[in-house]
């Protein structure tokens, strides 16, 4: 009888153990992971190389008095080429106008020279049907980028207030709204962006968006008072065209 109760005792034990459970293999075998490492993109708003600040009345190169109040922009895509050619992302939407913004990518290790993007969207996006896409998502209906009436979105939302007079004070008395869109309006650009990421760390890049030289690039001048609105329409591209010439030379790695 003694014996009979230590083996049911002993059964009962074995049936209360809590071993640690044994992970699954992931699919393939080998129980490896993919090399990867990470890349921390900081786009940092400035205004002729210092900090921008939106509540800042700045001088443009047309002379104007400006206060900037929106800065809005798609890049798309971000492919890094190095040691080889990695799409880091199809499309990035970045909102400056309150300062610096993070954005992280997994990128395989490796050395990376440069960096391609587009301001803006290229055609197949730019034309892609909406109703497929999560409305959370930068490409989404949520973002408030997509020109329902065009059927196509919005690349750029500039907008502010500005002043002829430059001698003027307080808040400068006009609207300005820029918003660029059509496929003209697409611009790509090549900047230099030598770094290493390495297996399991992070890499940082800074990347400048330098809101005064939206106004000049040293030959084209963008003159508010020549054109302060622009929405899409057909007729009245060249404010945006001349926005998006300049935009995409603002950008660059520090």
């Amino acid at each position: 009888m003694r014996q009979a109760a230590f083996l049911l005792a002993l059964a009962a034990f074995a049936g209360c153990r809590h071993d640690p459970p044994v992970e699954p293999e992931p699919p393939g075998g080998g129980g490896q992971d993919t090399p990867s490492g990470t890349l921390r993109i900081t786009f940092r708003p400035l205004w002729d190389g210092g900090d921008f600040d939106k509540t800042n009345v700045y001088l443009s190169a047309a002379n104007e008095r400006v206060l900037i109040q929106q800065v809005k922009f798609y890049l798309s895509p971000l492919v890094f080429t190095g040691d080889t050619a990695v799409t880091a992302s199809e499309a990035v939407l970045l909102n400056v106008v309150d300062g610096p913004v993070e954005r992280i990518f997994d990128l395989p290790p490796g050395t990376y020279d440069s960096l391609h993007f587009g301001l803006g969207l290229p055609y197949g996006l730019n034309h892609a049907d909406i109703t497929g896409i999560d409305p959370a998502s930068d490409l989404g209906a949520g973002t408030g980028m997509y020109w329902t009436w065009a059927t196509m979105y919005r690349f750029m939302v500039f907008e502010g207030r500005y002043d002829t007079d430059p001698a003027g004070t307080g808040t400068p008395p006009y609207q300005f709204s820029l918003h660029t869109g059509r496929d003209e309006c697409y611009r790509e650009r090549t900047i230099a962006t030598p770094m290493a990421v390495l297996d399991g760390d992070t890499t940082d890049l800074v990347i400048d968006v330098e809101i005064a030289h939206f106004f000049t690039d040293g030959d084209q001048v963008l003159d508010l008072s020549q054109g302060p609105q622009s929405h899409g329409e057909a007729q009245n591209l060249t404010p945006a065209l001349r926005l998006s010439d300049l935009a995409v030379q603002a950008i660059n790695a520090e």
